[in-house]
């Protein structure tokens, strides 16, 4: 049971007992998350945008800056710092790679040491197929060459993609696991197996189940034992009007009184639609605990404590890149917008529409847009006039 069962219940900044650099160097992408994205589901990275992130660690403090390319708002770069007592000194970056229709082609890693050199760590490389993404092949770096790890094959048919592993033994690829997601009406299931005696085994299922507004609601983990499907672990999430979360509880399965147990309660606030505080309480028979952990909470086995702290993020103002002196004046209405906006604008030439982490979804030479496909949520829309002049502002579609 290598990939964990909170894949995606902690996917934004939960390390769990995994360190900080670990995390960054093992630049696994989140299969579930790609998954999510190919039915059209909200995951929680596009729940709660960040550009900058504070994290404190094991009592060490770290900090994540997202720098975003001026003309497509595309990340690439994510520059970690740690502060050891004297200041933010560089500790991992992570560079990316996009091809012509906005896919990531690779997501390179490296380490900083001390004398201003820094290091190539781990990569990742994506293929596509139609648009979809097919292929992600994991890399580490040793001995001055990059050598094979891991890697995931992705193949949909229908309501039925399935994720197979592969891992590298030396010098051929071994299946490894088999992730099967099945949709069915508003619920999401995904299946996992291992190879053992050249078949495939049950290890763990979780059902994800979606709102109208294919938001995640709940996910519940089970494990498979003893012939049968025994009730695990569960997250209940909970949203504001903007679509973005403002808490989810995680609980436990308490066998001996077959009952849910509240474990872990993360809240976040927001402003404008950005998420600017996170926090986790610790929920003890029932009680919620006054200690805050931060969401890249971990447990000590030994002392059987929880340990943390706050998460606090602020943003860079990406409305005002790429922007003339002269700016386009116009308007968007209806706000909140449900199928289409009209936007009111002098010497109108054309309109982008971004998400809120920068990667670009539609462009329209014409002032009325259809936005009934984009999710509920908060978006960025960029209107240029034929002066050469643009404007940014953002939007809700509900």
């Amino acid at each position: 049971m290598k990939k964990g069962l909170f894949t995606l219940a902690v996917l934004v900044m939960a390390f769990g007992n995994v360190g900080f650099a670990q995390r960054n160097a093992n630049l696994k992408s989140n299969v579930t998350a790609n998954v999510l994205k190919h039915y059209g589901v909200r995951d929680e990275i596009s729940l709660v945008p960040q550009t900058a992130a504070w994290h404190t660690v094991d009592g060490e403090k770290y900090r994540t800056t997202y720098t975003y390319d001026e003309y497509d708002f595309y990340l690439i770069e994510e520059l970690t710092e740690m502060d050891e007592g004297d200041g933010w000194n560089n500790f991992y970056v992570i560079n990316y790679e996009y091809d012509f229709a906005g896919n990531v082609l690779e997501a390179l890693g490296e380490e900083y040491l001390y004398g201003d050199v820094w290091v190539p760590d781990a990569k990742a490389s994506y293929s596509y197929e139609g648009g979809e993404l097919s292929e992600v092949i994991y890399q580490n770096w040793d001995d001055g060459d990059w050598v094979n790890e891991t890697k995931e094959v992705y193949n949909y048919n229908g309501d039925v993609t399935t994720v197979l592993y592969w891992d590298w033994n030396g010098s051929n690829w071994s299946s490894d696991e088999l992730w099967t997601y099945t949709r069915t009406g508003n619920t999401l299931e995904v299946l996992i197996q291992y190879m053992q005696g050249g078949a495939w085994q049950n290890d763990e299922k979780e059902t994800y189940t979606l709102d109208f507004d294919e938001h995640v609601t709940e996910i519940l983990y089970e494990l498979w034992q003893n012939n049968t499907w025994v009730n695990f672990e569960k997250v209940i999430y909970q949203y504001n009007d903007e679509g973005c979360f403002e808490s989810k509880i995680l609980q436990g399965w308490m066998v001996n009184s077959s009952v849910w147990e509240d474990d872990i309660i993360c809240r976040f606030s927001y402003v404008d639609g950005n998420a600017v505080h996170g926090a986790a309480v610790k929920a003890v028979g029932g009680i919620v605990c006054d200690e805050e952990l931060e969401m890249a909470y971990g447990y000590n086995a030994a002392t059987k404590t929880f340990y943390g702290s706050e998460v606090d993020m602020t943003y860079v103002d990406i409305t005002g890149v790429n922007e003339n002196a002269q700016s386009a004046n116009f308007n968007v209405y209806p706000v909140p917008a449900e199928n289409e906006i009209q936007i009111q604008a002098e010497g109108f030439q054309k309109a982008e529409i971004y998400s809120l982490t920068g990667q670009k979804l539609m462009e329209s030479l014409q002032d009325r847009m259809d936005v009934g496909e984009l999710s509920s949520g908060l978006y960025i829309i960029k209107v240029y006039d034929f002066e050469g002049n643009c404007a940014t502002q953002r939007f809700v579609v509900r």
